[in-house]
């Protein structure tokens, strides 16, 4: 039998004699639909996308809310043009996750309405609940002091590095965290393209000024 990403361990749907039978840790339950629609619920539950029938649909959900099934997985959609936009979508492509459940923005410099961008060596995710620009804001204010004093007309050399690798673990980090369920309302996620780590921080949103 194939396997479904959606289906929980010790769950199985196959066809049978007579009709599709449910296994749920070992014992078969007799599944009412007819050929078609049981077709279209396998299908549904291998390429994780919504049955193409109503019967189906309903006999999903019903596996769904008795926590044999997962609900099904958001999909993303990028919008933007620079090397961190084009990154997202390799990414969503090769977890199955392309599609417009979920429209996000990603830029190759920070921008207020930006659901992800680049900063220096790092790409940041912002929380759901905070804007970009106050992200960057709280980023900048933490980081402000941790610089070196370059001397004027010093030589110096800079590395370009494999931008690669680190862009791919991003993408992948932030697609993935896009579809989890339980994102952090308040949680960013920095992924720095260097080191290759991986960190989460609570941001809060910045307070207005005072007047």
């Amino acid at each position: 039998m194939l396997t479904s990403p959606r289906l929980r361990a010790g769950v199985a749907l196959y066809a049978a004699d007579g009709g599709h039978l449910l296994r749920v840790d070992g014992a078969d339950h007799h599944v009412h639909l007819d050929d078609a629609d049981a077709t279209a619920l396998l299908d549904a539950l291998l390429d994780g996308g919504p049955p193409a029938t109503a019967p189906a649909r309903g006999a999903l959900a019903a596996l769904v809310d008795a926590g044999l099934a997962d609900a099904a997985p958001t999909r993303v959609s990028v919008v933007g043009d620079g090397r961190l936009a084009g990154a997202l979508r390799a990414a969503a492509g090769r977890m199955g996750a392309a599609g417009d459940d979920l429209v996000v923005r990603a830029d190759d410099a920070p921008t207020d309405d930006a659901t992800c961008w680049m900063s220096g060596h790092r790409v940041v995710l912002r929380p759901p609940a905070v804007p970009a620009g106050d992200v960057e804001a709280r980023h900048r204010a933490a980081t402000r002091h941790r610089g070196v004093v370059v001397r004027t007309g010093g030589r110096g050399v800079v590395g370009t590095g494999d931008e690669r690798a680190g862009l791919e673990l991003a993408a992948v980090t932030v697609v993935a965290d896009l579809r989890r369920p339980d994102r952090h309302p308040l949680e960013a996620v920095v992924v720095d393209l260097d080191t290759l780590v991986v960190s989460r921080h609570r941001v809060l949103p910045v307070p207005p000024a005072p007047r």
